[in-house]
């Protein structure tokens, strides 16, 4: 990433957007398992030993918490993209700011020095400046290997189709593995040990919907480098699966899910729609 980048301010507004039509159209109680979603996971994201020159100081962190907590909803992507301005690299910003910010956000929420109300709000602003790092991310190489991991959406009773789409795949030369009847915790946990660079989940109608978007949330904070197709009767659905739920593709159909597939593993991140 170029230290004289700034964000695509229509990029930006888009997902700002993509997160204001995904908090309009949840229930509640759904948002507010998105919300801690958002902050348990970027706050698990600090996984290493933070050398004293890269870390941001901590009035610098409460700086960007009190901008994701502010009723400006571009403060905190300001705030970042100044750091990115300054050298930060997409592993600070991600790893050293964000991360920071969302467990010093999850001790105020614990101390009661801020609502919960407002924290559903910061991870939302949260999640939107992580899908613009992330399409913002140098160009890597086309992944020229067919191979892709399967799995079932969590409380999915309904999994022979996606058992079958395997085999299927399987035979026209696709190396598949496949995940059904996890957990949701269980489920992120394999895929973020195995990083693949192409996942496609598997949900049969509406009511998935709220815990489709979850996966997807905490998929897009374990496997940031992941292409994420959905498949199932739920692509057939009148539902804007794309962007919103922050999948990159969608498909009702076998044939069409193969043809995505081959897409999305030779285009690069940050040219996804």
């Amino acid at each position: 990433m170029s230290r004289s980048a700034t964000f695509d301010r229509h990029m930006l507004e888009t997902a700002f957007l993509e997160i204001d039509v995904v908090q309009r159209s949840l229930p509640q109680a759904t948002l507010n398992t998105l919300a801690v979603e958002v902050v348990s996971r970027v706050a698990n994201n600090l996984r290493f030993e933070v050398q004293p020159d890269l870390a941001p100081c901590p009035d610098e962190i409460d700086m960007l918490c009190n901008a994701l907590l502010s009723d400006d909803p571009r403060a905190a992507a300001t705030f970042i993209e100044q750091a990115q301005l300054k050298g930060s690299s997409y592993e600070t910003l991600c790893l050293l700011y964000l991360s920071v910010a969302a467990r010093r956000l999850g001790e105020w929420w614990d101390n009661d020095e801020v609502t919960f109300y407002r924290v559903t709000v910061a991870a939302g602003r949260i999640y939107a400046i992580l899908r613009i790092l992330r399409r913002e991310r140098p160009i890597g190489v086309p992944n020229l290997l067919r191979a892709a991991t399967f799995a079932s959406v969590p409380g999915e009773n309904h999994t022979l189709g996606i058992t079958i789409a395997s085999d299927l795949a399987r035979e026209r030369g696709w190396d598949i593995e496949l995940f059904v009847g996890l957990t949701h915790d269980a489920l992120v946990e394999k895929l973020e040990h195995r990083q693949p660079a192409l996942i496609g989940l598997s949900a049969s109608g509406k009511r998935s919907l709220p815990a489709l978007t979850r996966l997807i949330v905490a998929l897009r904070i374990s496997n940031p480098g992941a292409r994420i197709l959905v498949c199932g009767q739920i692509a057939a659905s009148n539902l804007t699966l794309v962007g919103v739920t922050g999948a990159d593709a969608a498909a009702h159909d076998f044939d069409s899910a193969i043809a995505q597939m081959d897409r999305l593993l030779h285009v690069p991140t940050n040219r996804l729609i």
